[in-house]
Order: structure tokens, then sequence, then C-alpha cells
């Protein structure tokens, strides 16, 4: 199996988290077989982790961390590292390392693909087009409704809506969009993570979900019917709950799946429930991409502080999506 990674902004801790959470893996044994490469550019690699007493060591054409050696797919736009500063060429340099890495994934060079955080602002900067991983994966994938689930154990919260402004969520929605993205849901389930009869809850858009269309008609008129209707397709589907309730009683607990109705409804208690070890995971694409569910965190980059473990987890869910994906 080959996993590649892209560095993501060259200015934040994600180069740190992967160096961290690539020593980490190397030493387990579900990894021994395991190829991981890192899309990048050398120099700034080198720069960068000249800053940290880590078991790096380059050599040839990659770099050996902890046990395992790492091919480095060159990037052209090096950049020198200002710790925490968000720059054109920083920008420049993580859509090169995106691309490169993509293009060679859709390739089947690779069987899966990490991404290390990105400042979309550097981006933009940089002449970028997109509003976050999610959209670039679906454009270059040719896909026009990936689906965001934030993974972490056996918690797996699908977002309906990702990255719009919230006063624009209620419009996004529909009937027809919120029985796909359940039926999206329910297939990343069966066929990504191996379970064979999901359990799905789905969340309310408004308080109380809605409190009998006094506080909003979604319910009523999408939301419910969109549950009804997948449900008459053999998906075992519940709802809409209303999520304070649905998450401060447990009641998640009960469910395979859940998807949340907007991005921050789905990302805080997922957020508050793994404590650092979250992981994005971009389903109903042909290719099997992983992230680290927090950001680059400029205000700590360069300390040697940051926290890997949501970055090792990323980078076990890519393993085991694509082990699940070769034996169907």
């Amino acid at each position: 199996m080959k996993i590649v990674i892209s560095i993501g902004d060259c200015n934040g801790i994600g180069i740190e988290v992967m160096a961290k959470a690539i020593n980490e893996v190397s030493s387990n044994d579900d990894f021994q077989d395991v190829r991981i490469d890192i899309a990048g550019n050398r120099d700034t690699l080198k720069e960068y982790l000249d800053n940290f007493e880590l078991p790096v060591q380059f050599e040839g054409k990659g770099v050996w961390i902890g046990k395992k050696y790492c091919e480095i797919l060159g990037c052209s736009s090096h950049t020198k590292i200002i710790f925490g500063n968000s720059s054109r060429e920083a920008g420049k340099l993580a859509a090169e390392s995106l691309e490169v890495s993509c293009d060679k994934l859709i390739a089947k060079h690779y069987d899966a693909l990490v991404t290390m955080p990105v400042s979309k602002y550097s981006m933009y900067s940089a002449g970028w087009n997109y509003t976050g991983h999610t959209e670039y994966l679906s454009f270059k994938c040719n896909v026009q409704k990936p689906l965001m689930i934030l993974c972490s154990g056996n918690v797996r919260i699908a977002l309906s809506t990702t990255h719009i402004p919230i006063k624009v969520v209620p419009e996004s929605m529909s009937l027809l969009h919120l029985s796909e993205r359940i039926s999206a849901l329910h297939n990343s389930l069966v066929n990504d993570f191996k379970i064979l009869t999901p359990k799905i809850a789905v969340l309310s858009l408004n308080p109380h979900a809605g409190e009998n269309a006094t506080m909003g008609t979604e319910e009523r008129e999408m939301i419910l019917p969109a549950i009804e209707r997948c449900s008459f397709k053999g998906i075992y589907a519940e709802g809409p709950f209303a999520s304070d309730g649905f998450f401060g009683f447990d009641i998640y607990k009960n469910f395979d799946g859940i998807l949340a109705m907007y991005h921050d409804q789905g990302l805080i208690p997922l957020k508050l429930l793994s404590s650092g070890t979250g992981v994005n995971f971009t389903a109903g694409l042909p290719i099997i991409r992983t992230s680290p569910d927090h950001g680059t965190a400029f205000d700590i980059a360069g300390k040697g502080i940051a926290d890997c473990r949501s970055a090792v987890q990323a980078i076990q869910l890519a393993r085991i999506i694509a082990g699940n994906h070769d034996s169907s």
C-alpha cells in the first residue's frame, strides 16, 4: 500500500505534525508494508525540520523519518520558512504540493492521500480559487457533491453543507439534496467503513427540531420527508434530532453515522468528543483522502509543541479505508 502526503502551509504546524506522525507509525507493525511519500520542496522541508529535534535524516531523493524512508515528490516552489507568517510563497507551495499529490493519486500511483492543513488566505493570494480541500478534490475528480465526514473512533459526522455562510444554509437545502446526502453517508458507511447495516441519525436545522414548525419549517418540509424517502429505499435513518440534546444526552452513541445540516453544527461536537484526534474524510470520490481536523495553528508554529495525534489518526484511517477497498 502507498500513501502520499501533501505538506500544507509550510509556515504552520503541518510539516511538524506530519513528521511526528510518520515517526510514530513507522514503528507500528500495521505499517511495515505501507510506503509513505511526501509531496513538497526538499529545501523547504529540510529548512523546516532542521528546527526540531526529530529522528529525521535526508538521503538521496527522500528522507528517513524514524524507521520509514519517504520519497519526496519534488515541488519547484521553494519558500523560506517564516513560522506563523501568511505568505503568497507558502500558499503557492501548498497548492503545488496538493496538485502534485492529487495527480499522482488520480493516476493510481498511490492508494490514498493525507493532506496537511493549509491557510486559505495564503493560497488565495497565490491565485488558488477553491474554498477548501473538499471543493478542490471535487473539481479534480469531476464529482459534483463529495461528502465531508468528520471521524473520531465510532463517531462519524457528515455535513449536508460545507464551507458556505450560515445565512445561505437554509436555501442550500432541499428534499432532493438531503436525500442524496443521507444516501451518500449510507454508501460510505457500507463501502468505506464496512458497516453492513448502518444506522444514521439526521440532525435538525432549527432549535428544538423546529418545535412543530413554530421555530422553522425546514424539518417538516424537507428533513423529515428526506428521511422517509431514504427509509423507503431501505436505508436506516432517524430524526430530525435537535443537536443539543442529541449530543448532550449521548444519543449519538446509538448511531454509526450522523448527518449535520451545517459546518459548525457537526465540527463543534466532533472536536469536543475527539479531544484532538479527529479526522476529516472526503467520501464519494474515486480516491481516498483524509486530513487532520485542525488548521495551521500559526500561533504555535515552530515551537515544537504541536500535537500530532490527529495526523496519526488521519494516516491510520487512510490505511484502513484503502485496505477496506482492496478487500471489496
